[in-house]
């Protein structure tokens, strides 16, 4: 069995005498005090969950420092002061969930935002030398309306092989979506790399296949696209989601459309 480390509900100052052997760590109501930092080495880490933590910036980005080997990165219900940004040269697989937040942040190389959304203009993803290519899977959270701001994001990760998508909750039915996607600057990963797109849940309203649509007509090596939905589809009902997605235009030949029936 793999080393593992789970800390709930009190400062990890445990991360002090923890093993370097350690290859999966999970820490559950946790408040990081500033002066662990240069205590946490983890060179063997592959996976880390946070979940309901407090950290800072700095604490963050030192404990990522540490570890040498990471390749995913789970966080859940993190609070900070500010903003909290990830840098890792081996991560392979980012999961970020909060409640509060609808979207994931663009700041520089890639930042998780805890608060607000503010994409920042300005930022040029192609000239970067921080593109994050190593990682391979990508799971975010988004509303329907906010497909160019997800396009950001995608430009930072141009190996990008399984983006899922959990889609909140749609309150703005009327917004107006964002300005689209601009074809004489393509995206690197919908030109060569992703292969898997899972939407969930996915109910089927305007905005939802206006999303989905641009990943049918723009992702030219799609292997699957899995819609998770609360509804049965039947034969019919599947072959209407077909033409409103305008499957027969798809960019990718081969790319299948699964419909699946999650529970609530």
């Amino acid at each position: 069995m793999a080393p593992s480390l789970a800390l709930c509900a009190s400062q990890p100052r445990v991360l002090r005498s923890a093993s370097t052997t350690i290859l999966a760590a999970k820490i559950n109501g946790c408040d990081f005090p500033r002066e662990i930092v240069p205590a946490m080495n983890f060179p063997n880490l592959k996976k880390l969950t946070l979940f309901h933590t407090s950290i800072s910036e700095d604490v963050l980005h030192a404990l990522l420092s540490g570890c040498h080997a990471l390749e995913s990165l789970y966080m859940a219900e993190v609070s900070a002061a500010g903003r909290l940004r990830v840098s890792s040269p081996t991560l392979r697989t980012i999961i970020f969930s909060h409640s509060s937040s609808e979207m994931l942040e663009i700041l520089g190389p890639f930042i998780a935002a805890v608060s607000n959304i503010l994409l920042f203009q300005g930022i040029s993803p192609a000239s970067s030398a921080n593109l994050m290519r190593t990682v391979k899977v990508l799971a975010l959270r988004s509303s329907a309306d906010k497909l160019h701001a997800v396009l950001n994001i995608l430009r930072w990760f141009p190996c990008l092989e399984r983006l899922h998508v959990t889609f909140g909750k749609h309150h703005d039915m009327d917004q107006q979506n964002e300005p689209q996607h601009d074809p004489l600057h393509p995206i690197e990963c919908l030109e060569a790399h992703l292969k898997k797109v899972v939407f969930k849940p996915f109910q089927g309203y305007g905005k939802q296949v206006e999303f989905a649509r641009f990943f049918v007509l723009n992702a030219k090596v799609l292997d699957k696209i899995e819609f998770e939905a609360y509804n049965h589809y039947g034969i019919e009902m599947v072959g209407y989601e077909h033409k409103l997605l305008q499957v027969e235009n798809r960019a990718s030949r081969h790319a299948r459309f699964i419909f699946k029936t999650i529970s609530y």
